[in-house]
């Protein structure tokens, strides 16, 4: 069946790591240690996994010297959240739950697709997100790309290696939803275009 599909991640915080954050955190001398190691916590364990990719690029001006080059993502974490955390870093436990029960009616798709046929190409993807999580972490810099014959073989590459080996993602936690649409195909393919534009998946967009 003809359709458009989208991945998700279900970020999981460990049990323990949540312990050890809350007593690191009530050992804490001072309000601001206190809040760094609620600040590390997350940033270690959540937002890592959602950092944009490094952006590449030029500024220039008339008669100006031209710059550039690539400039990498800045979290910007909520100060009132970590606040709050860092005086109830219990809290961290309500928000483990309530996480695994956000995907994906609170999520952001890391990823929207469209397939004529969807369980054939839902497939691939699950196969080529296991073939690079398997590869060495030594094969960093390799060309997800190479090899590949068409533009939706070189995409379902490109998905498959960031979510394997760019964000170490684990392909336990990650979810799919489908919509089966069987309309012309270029109303599919319009409507994965404006979906895209519209929700911004972090593993690129089509």
């Amino acid at each position: 069946m003809p359709g458009l599909y989208s991945w998700y991640y279900r970020v999981e915080l460990a049990d323990k790591d949540i312990v050890d954050c809350i007593s690191g955190v009530k050992a804490g001398v001072s309000e601001s240690d206190r809040e760094s190691m609620v600040r590390d916590f997350l940033e270690d364990r959540l937002f890592r996994y959602y950092r944009e990719v490094p952006y590449a690029v030029t500024l220039s001006g008339k008669l100006k010297p031209k710059y550039q080059g690539k400039i990498d993502h800045a979290p910007d974490l909520s100060d009132s959240l970590i606040a709050r955390l860092a005086q109830n870093p219990e809290a961290l436990h309500d928000i483990k739950r309530a996480l695994k029960l956000a995907v994906p009616l609170f999520a952001s798709p890391i990823y929207i697709g469209v397939a004529g046929r969807l369980r054939q190409r839902l497939l691939q993807h699950v196969a080529l997100i296991e073939y690079f999580l398997n590869l060495q972490a030594s094969t960093l810099d390799l060309d997800p790309t190479a090899g590949t014959t068409t533009e939706e073989d070189a995409s379902d590459h490109k998905f498959a290696y960031e979510v394997s080996m760019v964000r170490g993602f684990r392909a336990s936690n990650l979810v799919v939803n489908t919509l089966e649409l069987p309309v012309e195909d270029r109303v599919r393919f319009d409507l994965e275009n404006i979906l895209n534009r519209i929700n911004y998946p972090l593993c690129g967009r089509n």
